[in-house]
């Protein structure tokens, strides 16, 4: 693959293993990194021969050699000064790459680039390093860059941990200047925080990024998978001019949405990617002005859209320029379109979430309990309403009850509560049952109190058999999942997006085969 800018971190603790890691991986990664800090059943110091050449005469592609020590300098600047006399003083240039970290004890790491001089009459490409697990400061970033750069490296490296999403811009700011300095240079906000950067900092000027070989195979926190990488995101394809989507939401990890919307995107031969993103409830305001308000975001991000997921649905609201008349109506949303230069407002859950049930039940004077109070609920009560059923809401806020009472005319009632639901439908709009759920609650009622209902619709989709959906099984129940109104909804959310007709039955395999 041309301009393939994806390494894939090896962490395998044997020989063997990284050699067959690399033949895995030869046709998909850009870059090999070989993190000889994992390696276990050989000794570095008195098989490098063997290690080296094994590694070598299986790779295809670039490799990084990397070993952490784990230990910080004890002579302050001594790598510097070594990395320096080494710069000074090669000839014949490898492919391969070394990596040294600025402030860490790198006596193992000369003595493999030494050893690989010797054995193959080349000497590899510096990278030279530098890694902040704590804070991703710009003014102590911008520094550390520019005592990097005096030395004049083949490569600078600058990883810095993100603690909020913001922190990112710091990345792309070095970006910029090393862009301009004509410098190559690898810079990556890590953690959950920091995972735009990982995906966009190829296509800002990044000379790579990193992913591992599985979700349990990371070398450091919040890597993509390398099949992510490379097949769901296209990384390689992205550029500036690329769309940005997003799924918007707290937690976002479980989100089968990716692997919708990004085959779809592809299908329809969109220039586009759409990202999950994690965003907590206080940094919602900042994320909206710095990375997607056309009117007051940073030049470098072009989004066009999101979707909207729990927590945020009803808080969004207060953000945008303009809301769509329905999604008014409930008091939420759920999708966000950029057009010229406001953010709209619609909800597409109505649809999502009635469509799957008109096949099945009569929804008119059907009695029907809805759990929870949130932007779902909203949009659920208002599609329950349309269709002409009866509707109890009920919720642990009797402010938010209220408002349901006003707004839809329905019946409210607390939770918890003794009711036996005798329902026609009982449906679950809480993230209770969710994976990834912060909560030791596993259902939203007791299994004992849905006897009496014919139907048990879950919202949540992933799992896609919830505990409560099993509840209803055990007791003969009809149920649906939240798999179709995740479709459903996403593919409404494509069309205003783009204008095109969504291929449904390609987003709903992707969305049922998708694997943790």
């Amino acid at each position: 693959m041309e301009n393939n800018l994806v390494a894939i971190s090896i962490t395998a603790e044997s020989l063997d293993k990284i050699v067959e890691t690399i033949s895995q991986v030869n046709q998909k990664a850009g870059f090999i990194e070989v993190r000889l800090d994992y390696l276990k059943d050989k000794d570095l110091h008195n098989d490098t021969e063997e290690i080296l050449k094994a590694i070598v005469d299986a790779s295809q592609k670039p490799l990084i050699f990397t070993f952490r020590s784990g230990k910080k300098e004890p002579i302050p600047n001594r790598t510097a000064q070594q990395v320096s006399r080494l710069l000074n003083s090669r000839t014949n240039l490898a492919k391969d790459y070394f990596d040294f970290d600025l402030i860490a004890n790198n006596t193992t790491s000369f003595h493999l680039y030494a050893a690989y001089q010797r054995l193959f009459g080349q000497s590899p490409q510096i990278i030279l390093s530098y890694h902040d697990f704590e804070a991703c400061e710009l003014e102590n970033l911008l520094d550390t860059y520019d005592r990097l750069a005096t030395l004049t490296p083949d490569v600078i490296k600058i990883a810095a941990k993100a603690n909020k999403i913001s922190d990112q811009l710091t990345v792309f700011k070095l970006l910029n200047t090393a862009q301009k300095e004509k410098l190559k240079l690898i810079a990556i906000a890590m953690g959950e925080m920091g995972k735009i950067s990982r995906l966009l900092a190829p296509s800002r000027g990044g000379f790579l990024t990193f992913s591992s070989l599985n979700k349990a195979t990371e070398s450091a926190p919040g890597q993509f998978t390398l099949d992510e990488m490379v097949e769901l995101y296209k990384v390689n394809s992205i550029n500036l001019d690329t769309k940005i989507y997003a799924l918007l939401g707290d937690p976002v990890g479980h989100s089968r949405s990716p692997h919708m919307h990004n085959p779809a995107l592809n299908y329809l031969q969109e220039d586009a990617v759409y990202i999950p993103i994690t965003v907590a409830s206080e940094e919602l305001g900042a994320f909206i002005k710095d990375f997607v308000h056309p009117a007051t975001r940073q030049k470098d991000f072009n989004f066009a859209g999101a979707s909207v997921t729990v927590p945020h649905k009803v808080s969004i609201m207060s953000l945008l320029d303009e809301i769509d008349p329905i999604a008014k109506e409930i008091g939420a949303v759920n999708t966000i379109v950029v057009k010229d230069n406001k953010l709209i407002g619609y909800n597409t859950d109505v649809i999502g979430a009635i469509n799957p049930l008109i096949s099945l039940i009569d929804l008119k004077f059907a009695k029907v309990a809805v759990l929870g109070t949130g932007g779902a609920a909203r949009a659920v009560v208002a599609g329950l309403k349309q269709q002409g059923s009866i509707v109890t809401v009920y919720g642990r806020n009797q402010e938010k009850l209220s408002y349901f009472a006003d707004k839809f005319n329905v019946n409210i009632k607390l939770l918890p509560t003794s009711d036996n639901f005798e329902y026609d439908l009982l449906i679950n709009t809480t993230p209770i049952g969710m994976f990834g759920w912060k909560s030791d609650e596993k259902m939203p009622i007791t299994e004992s109190s849905l006897k009496g209902c014919k139907m048990v619709y879950d919202l949540v989709y992933n799992p896609l058999k919830t505990p409560l959906l099993e509840a209803a099984e055990r007791l003969s129940i009809m149920t649906l999942g939240g798999i179709e109104m995740l479709v459903a909804q996403a593919a409404e959310q494509l069309k205003l997006w783009t204008g095109l007709t969504p291929p449904i039955n390609l987003m709903y395999s992707k969305a049922l085969n998708f694997k943790e």
